[in-house]
């Protein structure tokens, strides 16, 4: 019940990306250059967490069918963040951190460049800095919402959470990595 107040509240302030309040710089030196490997033992289950909740399945059934056809012509939330976000699926990172931005190689996927403040990327608007020595990057598209959280855990373990709003549908994801080199 409290993960899901601090959620709630996460994601309240997520709301209108621009209201993060985030620096350009950690607090402390924080070594997330590297290379990095799934703990999938120490990690959510993402497929589970990414089905559609069932609690909203007698509220579609409600809506009308012109309501039903012009949702699902937006598409899945969910499925969008699926596909935009590598960290979800990825098994590997290969992480470059400089003073301005991070870039991430996701094993499989694709190569992701974050600049620290705002800026538009495809569909998202992304808002990305520092929390003390916490990496947060906030994206939101068409009532769609993410925030990431990058953690150092010791010198050789990385948190990875992800607060997900989508399709009304409330997520939240962790995913464990350990340094390889």
């Amino acid at each position: 019940m409290l993960q899901r107040l601090f959620l709630l509240i996460g994601l309240f302030f997520l709301s209108g990306c621009g209201g993060l309040q985030l620096d350009s710089a950690p607090s402390r030196e924080v070594p997330l250059t590297g290379t990095w490997e799934v703990d999938s033992v120490s990690s959510d289950d993402v497929g589970s967490a990414m089905r559609p909740d069932a609690r909203f399945s007698d509220r579609r059934r409600t809506l009308s069918t012109a309501s039903e056809i012009q949702r699902i012509r937006r598409g899945s939330g969910l499925a969008y963040v699926a596909h935009d976000f590598q960290i979800l699926d990825a098994k590997r990172l290969r992480i470059e951190l400089s003073s301005d931005s991070m870039g991430v190689q996701h094993y499989p996927g694709v190569y992701r460049d974050v600049t620290w403040g705002t800026r538009e990327r495809g569909i998202w608007k992304v808002q990305a800095g520092w929390d003390g020595d916490l990496l947060v990057i906030a994206s939101e598209t068409r009532d769609i919402n993410v925030l990431e959280r990058y953690q150092l855990q010791g010198s050789t373990r990385l948190l990875v959470s992800l607060e997900i709003e989508a399709d009304g549908n409330v997520r939240s994801i962790n995913r464990s990595f350990r340094r390889l080199r």
